[in-house]
């Protein structure tokens, strides 16, 4: 699967990660689509909240 990482302050990288097997009683979904808030952008752009 694929999933953004942030490397760095405004860096972000898409890498490939191994699919995780869910526990008994868990479940993996796909998602289709994300959304970022405004704690995400300050996060990117920071690399830090606060």
């Amino acid at each position: 699967m694929r999933a953004s990482v942030l490397v760095e302050p405004g860096r972000i990288e898409i890498r490939e990660r191994a699919v995780p097997t869910p526990a008994p009683g868990d479940v993996l979904v796909q998602v289709s689509s994300v959304g970022v808030c405004g704690s995400d952008a300050h996060y990117y752009r920071e690399g830090r909240i606060g």
